[in-house]
């Protein structure tokens, strides 16, 4: 079985062929240097985006609306009254846990005078949410306004207190991973397909089912335009030269469209393996799929999870798994993450618009819950990898934002290594049309 591989920077690609179909030659690229489109708008297949659209608000603000977008896991907010936060453009969002077992997102505003219900990253609440401003407080099942003290006792159950409150955002979960949007999710189809795909890979872990809790989050205000974290995270021909100690994690013949015998056989060793266990493996890939891509793949030979020493990241096996396995199940999501499962834990990044010149990348580890830190895990030793590579990764996107800034800047081709850069840049442009009623 000949496999070729490639991995990335703020991520892991895939375990795939690179498709030629819909790549300009190398004269057709001189060409289009040398005569650019006659239009500085559109878009070419192949080629990076126009400057005008990767810093265009209200095209990524349609694809958030059009679009499902990952928002973290069931184990980020693991129990009752857990709470996480996320800021999209102009608004900050609540995922929580309510009391009936369900997690909704609300708005993170008091509907008296905007203030800021809670602050912070995560936490876990109250029986009720309480606006530290003037004590508003709402149900943390549907947001309903339930007392306004300098209201009158009887405000809540007014008509303009039943008006009063929080506003939220449809959440969709799947596998135990929380979907949103902005838009209206009556009209969204993309989970559909996405849920299909994931059950045979994502059932084993049970994610949906709880057994899990949050071992670590961390995030950051990246000085970059989000498109541009998006564009690298689907490529690795920066791994070698930028990422030393991630590369360290695989065979070094296994990147960027390269095999060797060696990798071949290794390969071929986890397949046979994977089939025996009765584990799906085979890529999904993002050409077929609009929204998703799913792939599994080994390790360096006698590594156990994602650890820069390839020992095991906790103690504590997760979902189904009696060994730590050699190996690691990866998805990707349009328009904004990655996740990557192996036998100990579970680690999700994402990255959410806050302006064009700012985006905020969220990463969180989910272990067993029964894993206490300390004993059956380190922190500094299960975050190293992806908290690394991710600070490796912000400068590069830092410097391709000032460039894609530049009066002298005009799209580059994606050569055929980078072809899910290329999925990534027809598929935001798809979705960032201008809908009927956009055009009014």
């Amino acid at each position: 079985m000949r496999v070729e591989h490639q991995t990335i920077g703020m991520g892991i690609t895939s375990l795939s062929r690179p498709d030629q179909a819909g790549w300009a030659s190398p004269g057709e690229r001189e060409h289009h240097r040398a005569v650019p489109d006659s239009s500085p708008h559109s878009h070419r297949s192949g080629f990076g985006l126009p400057q005008e659209m990767i810093f265009d608000a209200q095209r990524t603000r349609r694809v958030f609306e059009q679009r499902w977008f990952f928002a973290g896991t069931r184990g980020d907010v693991t129990r009752p009254r857990d709470w996480m936060s996320f800021r999209l453009l102009d608004d900050e969002f609540v995922l929580l846990h309510g009391d009936d077992g369900e997690i909704r997102c609300f708005v993170n505003r008091c509907s008296h005078q905007s203030a800021r219900l809670l602050q912070g990253d995560t936490g876990t609440t109250s029986a009720r949410l309480v606006c530290p401003n003037h004590q508003w407080s709402y149900s943390v099942n549907n947001g309903q306004l339930k007392a306004a003290q300098i209201m009158g006792p009887d405000f809540a159950a007014s008509e303009r207190g039943r008006c009063s409150g929080l506003d939220q955002i449809p959440v969709r979960e799947v596998a135990g991973m929380l979907f949103a949007t902005l838009g209206d999710p009556s009209v969204l189809d993309d989970l559909d397909e996405v849920e299909t795909i994931l059950a045979p890979y994502a059932d084993p872990f049970a994610l949906a089912h709880g057994g899990y809790r949050l071992a670590h989050h961390h995030r950051e205000v990246v000085p970059a335009n989000w498109l541009m974290v998006m564009i690298n995270n689907r490529e690795c021909g920066h791994c070698a030269a930028n990422h030393k100690g991630l590369v360290e994690l695989f065979d070094p013949s296994s990147f960027n469209g390269t095999s060797s015998a060696t990798y071949d056989a290794l390969f071929d060793a986890a397949a046979q393996r994977w089939e025996s266990m009765g584990l799906a493996w085979r890529e999904q890939p993002f050409d077929a799929h609009d929204s998703v891509r799913v792939a599994r793949y080994p390790l360096r030979e006698g590594w156990k999870s994602i650890t820069f020493d390839g020992e095991p990241a906790c103690s504590t096996l997760i979902g189904e798994w009696d060994h730590h396995e050699s190996s690691t199940l990866s998805m990707w999501f349009n328009p904004n993450a990655w996740v990557h499962w192996t036998s100990d834990h579970i680690a999700t990044n994402w990255v959410l618009p806050i302006d064009e010149d700012r985006c905020e990348l969220y990463s969180s580890w989910i272990v067993h819950e029964d894993a206490v830190e300390g004993e059956h895990y380190d922190v500094d030793h299960l975050t190293d990898v992806w908290r690394v590579t991710n600070a490796e990764d912000v400068g590069l996107c830092n410097s391709m934002t000032a460039g894609a800034k530049s009066t002298w800047y005009q799209p580059g081709p994606f050569a055929p290594q980078e072809q899910f850069c290329r999925q990534f840049c027809d598929w935001f442009v798809r979705w960032s049309e201008p809908t009927a009623s956009d055009r009014g």
